[in-house]
């Protein structure tokens, strides 16, 4: 887990505060996400399902395309993209799930989830061998 820590400045009163005001982080630098790829659980697939998960965070402005692929070709059915939603730190954070059958993961050499954010890409891959 990632703790951030804040300063708190207290005012004189009537005293303006220097510098400029970020407002619900307007103006802020550019961050790109962190992405975490987790493979299905071993209970999931012993009910014949799979569900890859794509976590991002930490990213600003809050717009991603995420994309899946499997054994490098694009997977488009099972997707579902969260709508990025702002976090404490006014950066942004969103989720993707992608659903295939067990038979579907353990056939395949590897999964990857593609995140672009700000005209730059960032993949993370998962191999049904590394997870048996």
């Amino acid at each position: 887990m990632e703790l951030l820590c804040g300063v708190l400045t207290c005012l004189a009163p009537g005293k303006p505060a220097g510098g400029r005001a970020q407002r619900g982080g307007e103006g802020q630098p550019k961050s790109a996400p962190s992405v975490s790829l987790f493979p299905p659980s071993a209970e999931e697939l012993a009910n014949n399902k799979a569900t890859l998960v794509c976590l991002m965070s930490d990213f600003y402005p809050g717009s991603v395309t995420v994309a899946w692929k499997a054994n490098g070709s694009p997977v488009t059915q099972g997707v579902e993209t969260t709508k990025p939603s702002k976090q404490s730190n006014n950066k942004y954070a969103a989720s993707s799930y992608l659903r295939v059958s067990s038979q579907d993961w353990k056939s395949a050499s590897a999964y990857s989830c593609q995140v672009t954010h700000d005209g730059k890409t960032v993949e993370k891959t998962v191999a049904p061998s590394e997870c048996s």
